[in-house]
């Protein structure tokens, strides 16, 4: 008798820390992606400024570091600085991702807000284009070594549950899409308070913006230092020189060769590419005053202005998440895809006539946007049942799941990668009128390759296509 109730509580113990460290998790990942996500987009703010003080040298940052210290920033020489972060992360994700299957997940999941934290102190300090660069890289890695961490967690912990699992997959796309949304606010309303160059206690700050986001990213470290228990069945002490280089090459090559990963990937990284053209380049252009002036949505708006304006698209992209997630949890994913895809191509549509609207005021504007809101949550729905279809991947390789979970980052970074280069060529060419062209052309592709994933899914598993 004793025993029998000794065993349940400690059954209830573990059942508390459970929740207590998902809470953990997907509290931190919020900040952590309001954090990256103010950062991502002041530093799109940022090129604006080094442009225009290169073009003025009675801007307020030419002042203080002399003309020579900037330069001329292209959208495609700015979306390749960008980039970069994706390219990091691309190849981080790979390496963290495995190794928190072998040494325990939460040392990784908490060194990426510490990657971050020294990543924006670094940026408020240069304009040099190395440095951006190498501020980048440090940004890609502080998301490859969080993300594959906690989705590897959260399957662990949600492996024994797919009613939970699925809510819980919700919950972390909420938490991150809305991480993003308070992200952009925030970056706005940063940009607009402390964005000037400014000499602060003898220390020439060339945005004291960067240096307040860094206290973001120390908040989330702490909720996620403190708040998550590490799951049993890790030998946390294990070396990690166990692992090669060559070991992980072929484990990533077998989990490639999965059918279901390999048919996947592809539309994956397609839809990516879209959220690297709107996140990656869209704060910039909405703030641009210096070309496309027939175009609307080109130079009309300030920081603060821009950033609501995304942070409205990304809420709207999480409610969206949040009722498909509630209302349609048994839905197939690959249907789910599907019509997220049709979602997006209604979206270009409605940009493209908001774009060519004369005015701000005009008539048609109210209804096209309140046409956007809808067509925004109804897009919304790929990335559940994505990161979802991901998750019961895992089931068939349980050893691997923090590797497989890392591909969630690799597709994410590759994606926005290639959507960020190729967007800043358009951008470039076209202005907003070029994001839809890209955009659209992203979301055929993911159209064509989710119909033949459905028969690759039909073939190999009935119930889940």
């Amino acid at each position: 008798m004793g025993q029998a109730q000794s065993h349940r509580q400690d059954q209830t113990s573990q059942q508390a820390g459970r929740v207590v460290s998902l809470v953990a998790v997907i509290v931190g990942s919020l900040v952590l992606r309001t954090a990256a996500s103010a950062m991502g987009e002041n530093i799109q703010f940022y090129f604006n400024a080094i442009h225009e003080a290169y073009l003025s040298p009675h801007h307020p940052l030419s002042l203080l570091i002399g003309q020579g210290r900037v330069y001329p920033i292209s959208y495609t020489i700015g979306g390749i600085i960008i980039a970069s972060f994706f390219a990091a992360e691309l190849v981080g994700a790979l390496l963290f991702g495995a190794w928190s299957d072998k040494i325990g997940r939460k040392l990784f999941i908490v060194i990426g807000p510490l990657f971050g934290a020294v990543a924006v102190l670094i940026t408020s300090l240069t304009t040099a284009f190395w440095l951006l660069i190498f501020t980048r890289l440090l940004e890609g890695l502080s998301t490859a070594s969080n993300a594959p961490a906690t989705l590897g967690y959260l399957a662990e912990a949600t492996s024994d549950s797919p009613k939970l699992r699925t809510r819980v997959s919700g919950l972390f796309e909420v938490a991150t899409i809305g991480g993003i949304a308070v992200g952009f606010s925030l970056g706005g309303w940063l940009w607009r308070e402390f964005g000037t160059a400014a000499r602060i206690d003898g220390i020439v700050l060339t945005s004291p913006a960067f240096a307040v986001n860094a206290l973001i990213y120390l908040f989330s470290l702490l909720i996620l230092w403190f708040g998550i228990r590490e799951m049993k069945g890790h030998n946390s002490s294990e070396a990690l020189p166990a692992i090669s280089p060559q070991e992980t090459l072929r484990r990533y090559w077998h989990i490639l060769s999965n059918p279901r990963v390999s048919g996947f990937a592809p539309a994956w990284i397609a839809i990516n590419g879209v959220l690297g053209i709107w996140f990656n380049l869209s704060a910039r252009i909405l703030t641009d005053k210096s070309k496309f002036s027939s175009q609307l949505l080109v130079g009309s708006f300030t920081s603060l202005q821009a950033g609501n304006l995304r942070a409205g698209y990304a809420l709207f992209f999480v409610l969206g998440i949040f009722l498909w997630s509630v209302l349609f949890p048994n839905l197939k994913k690959i249907t789910a895809m599907l019509i997220g895809t049709a979602g997006l191509f209604f979206s270009c549509l409605l940009i493209f006539l908001i774009n060519h609207q004369p005015s701000l005021g005009s008539p048609a504007i109210t209804p096209l946007s309140l046409l956007l809101v809808v067509s925004i949550m109804v897009q919304s729905g790929f990335t559940p049942a994505a990161l979802a279809h991901l998750a019961d991947i895992t089931e068939t390789q349980t050893s691997d799941r923090g590797a497989i979970m890392g591909l969630y980052s690799v597709f994410l970074g590759l994606g926005q990668f290639v959507g960020t280069s190729l967007g800043g060529i358009f951008v470039d060419w076209r202005g907003a009128d070029g994001m839809v062209l890209i955009t659209g052309l992203f979301g055929l592709l993911a159209a064509v390759l989710i119909v033949r994933q459905r028969k690759t899914e039909s073939a190999l598993n009935p119930s889940a296509s």
